[in-house]
């Protein structure tokens, strides 16, 4: 009876996990296409686009600083191989980006790394929406996180999925020392 008590007291029914089978596209667009978006485009009626999509733009620098930060100080590394890490299958810790990403890993050397992105549910929505440049502003901040982890690494990326393109094509390599 005491146990029963002590975990309702840490456990409040609402941070108890929902019993409804959702797909990752179904919650991506329960996310996105039935709240966010929608919402921005009210925002755009009253401010016009170029301010949404530099309140975007804002929102997703604090938001990738943020999470520079914490992922170098976690990792405690911020060289190639990090990203390398970010990008492995086989991490357990890539969950999130497999939910949402397919990719293959091209080029891996110590110098250079490469990532085709092929899928990206978040572009799906976006472009769905007409509203890819809404997307490419919020949730496109790689080259910024890159920077961010190390300004010695460079990402060369040649458009994205978000701005129509096929794929991302991800090349991170390290700027040649002086």
């Amino acid at each position: 009876m005491l146990k029963k008590q002590i975990s309702k007291v840490i456990h409040h029914k609402f941070d108890q996990p929902i019993h409804c089978p959702m797909t990752h596209k179904q919650r991506i667009e329960l996310e996105y296409a039935s709240h966010f978006i929608p919402y921005l485009k009210i925002l755009e009626k009253m401010i016009g686009r170029d301010k949404v999509i530099e309140s975007l733009q804002e929102l997703a620098y604090q938001e990738t600083k943020g999470f520079a930060e914490e992922i170098v100080k976690a990792k405690g590394k911020n060289d190639l191989s990090l990203f390398k890490e970010i990008y492995d299958p086989a991490n357990p810790e890539n969950q999130d980006l497999l939910d949402v990403l397919t990719w293959e890993v091209g080029k891996s050397i110590e110098e250079i790394f490469e990532v085709k992105v092929t899928e990206c549910l978040l572009a799906e929505v976006f472009l769905n929406a007409g509203v890819g440049d809404y997307g490419y502003a919020a949730v496109c901040s790689d080259v910024l996180f890159t920077k961010l982890v190390n300004p010695q690494i460079v990402l060369d990326l040649e458009g994205t999925m978000m701005q129509g393109k096929s794929c991302c094509m991800h090349r991170f390599y390290v700027k040649p020392k002086e």
